[in-house]
């Protein structure tokens, strides 16, 4: 194995250990020898690769914020907001949903930690501004602006904050849907008002 791919799998190793550990103690509570214990490395080792724990979540987030932010995200959310028709609007927007979810449940078990009580409590926030920034530059830059009918930090809460809420729902459930299946709940979960969540006999 070469030098490089030799790197890769360390870190690789070191990472789901953190993750594994983070789980199972909280991350204010997790040492350098639990992280290199689960990893199978020497404490000497994780030190070649970060410099503490805190350098190693950086990196997992960063590289987490990196994907969140690429470039095929950026051009796929101009489509949606320059679609006219409804079909194109709904077919816009379920492409982006997919893309994210594909993505996100290829790391689902480190997301989801990270957003767990034992995890970053800066993360979610983190994310919600992420996904704010690329909103609305993207809105700025076709001229368009939120409607008047809200309070513009409340229009924000209720498109981007519920939307983060329903992912982080589906990491934690025990039997969750494909990231397809949850694509359509959350393109549903944008068309209803919650009185037409109600039903009454």
């Amino acid at each position: 194995m070469r030098h490089s791919e030799q790197n890769a799998e360390t870190e690789k190793q070191i990472k789901a250990a953190f993750i594994h550990a983070v789980e199972l103690n909280g991350f204010n509570k997790v040492t350098i020898t639990d992280i290199a214990k689960h990893a199978h490395v020497s404490r000497g080792t994780f030190y070649v690769h970060y410099v503490d724990k805190y350098a190693l979540l950086e990196k997992i987030e960063q590289e987490i914020f990196e994907k969140l932010q690429s470039h095929v995200v950026v051009e796929r959310l101009e489509e949606p907001l320059l679609a006219r028709t409804d079909e194109d609007i709904a077919s816009s927007t379920y492409r982006i949903f997919n893309y994210y979810l594909e993505y996100i449940n290829r790391e689902r078990e480190t997301i989801r930690v990270l957003l767990s009580p034992n995890g970053d409590p800066y993360f979610f926030d983190k994310i919600k501004q992420i996904i704010d920034q690329l909103f609305t530059n993207k809105l700025t830059e076709l001229n368009g602006h939120f409607s008047d009918k809200l309070p513009i930090s409340y229009s924000k809460e209720l498109s981007i904050t519920n939307l983060l809420n329903i992912v982080r729902h589906w990491l934690n459930s025990p039997d969750p849907e494909s990231p397809d299946e949850l694509a359509e709940i959350l393109m549903q979960s944008r068309l209803l008002a919650p009185r037409d969540l109600l039903v009454f006999d």
